[in-house]
C-alpha cells in the first residue's frame, strides 16, 4: 500500500463505528482508569491484563496496554490502559488521553476506596465532573466537524438505557461508558451497617443518574472477577 492508502484506512477507521469491527480488523479501545490515591487502580488493571507483577505507585498519568486475540488467527486486538495518580491533585491531566480521535472507543473506570467513606464523594465529584466537562467540549467541537459523530455518541449512551423504565427522563447518562468500582470490599463490609448502608445506597444512586456500572472488589477472587469481566468487556468487546 502507498502511503495515501494508508492515510485513507485510517481516516475510514476513525468514522466508522467501533461497534461494526470488521473480520481481520483490529479492535481498538481506550480506557482510562482514576479514583482514590492508593485506591486499588494498578492491581485492577495488572489483574485484567493478568499480569503477574507488584503494582508500584502511580506517577501522575501512566499507560499500559494489552493485546488479546477474538479468534485462532485473526489479528490481535489493543486496549489502552491509561492511569491517573494522586487522587484529585492531578484533574488537568485528564485531557490527555482523551481526545476527540479516540473518543468514540473511550470508556472511564472510576475507582473509589471504600475503607475512606469520607473521601468518597468529592473524589467522585471532583473526577467525573472534570471529566464530564472535557468530554463535553470535545462532543461541542465534534458538533461542528462532524456532527454525525457528536449525534452518534450522545445517542449511544441513549439507547443503553431502559426505555420504558420510570426514571427514564430523570437520568443523566455519562457521555461515554462508565464503570464504578468500590475496591477494598472486605474492610468496607467490617463497617457499621447503616455506614455501609448510606454509602451503599448512594453509589447506587450515582450509578442510576450516571447510567453507569457498578461492582464491588476486595481481594476476594469472585468480586474481582466481576470487575474484570466488566473492564474486559469495555477493552475487547467480549460479553458483559
Amino acid at each position: 500500500d502507498t502511503l495515501w492508502d494508508l492515510a485513507i484506512a485510517e481516516v475510514e477507521k476513525r468514522e466508522n463505528p467501533d461497534d461494526d469491527v470488521k473480520q481481520g480488523e483490529v479492535w481498538e479501545k481506550s480506557i482510562l482508569f482514576m479514583g482514590n490515591k492508593n485506591g486499588g487502580k494498578t492491581t485492577i488493571i495488572l489483574r485484567c491484563l493478568e499480569r503477574e507483577e507488584a503494582p508500584k505507585p502511580t506517577l501522575a498519568l501512566e499507560y499500559t496496554f494489552g493485546r488479546r486475540a477474538r479468534r485462532q488467527n485473526t489479528p490481535k486486538d489493543v486496549a489502552h490502559f491509561w492511569e491517573l495518580g494522586g487522587g484529585t491533585s492531578l484533574l488537568e491531566l485528564i485531557r490527555i488521553p482523551i481526545t476527540s480521535h479516540n473518543i468514540r472507543s473511550f470508556a472511564v473506570v472510576l475507582v473509589l476506596d471504600l475503607s475512606r467513606p469520607n473521601e468518597l464523594w468529592t473524589t467522585m465529584e471532583n473526577l467525573l465532573q472534570v471529566t464530564r466537562n472535557h468530554v463535553n467540549k470535545i462532543l461541542t467541537k465534534l458538533e461542528k466537524t462532524n456532527p454525525q459523530v457528536a449525534a452518534e455518541l450522545k445517542q449511544r449512551m441513549r439507547n443503553s438505557l431502559q426505555r420504558d423504565h420510570p426514571d427514564y427522563e430523570l437520568v443523566d447518562p455519562f457521555p461515554i461508558p462508565l464503570v464504578i468500582i468500590g475496591s477494598k470490599y472486605d474492610i468496607f463490609h467490617e463497617f457499621d451497617s447503616k455506614m455501609r448502608k448510606i454509602i451503599s445506597k448512594t453509589l447506587r444512586f450515582v450509578s442510576h443518574y450516571y447510567g453507569a456500572s457498578l461492582v464491588f472488589t476486595s481481594r476476594s477472587e469472585a468480586l474481582l472477577l466481576k470487575a474484570r469481566v466488566l473492564i474486559n468487556h469495555l477493552a475487547f468487546g467480549y460479553d458483559k
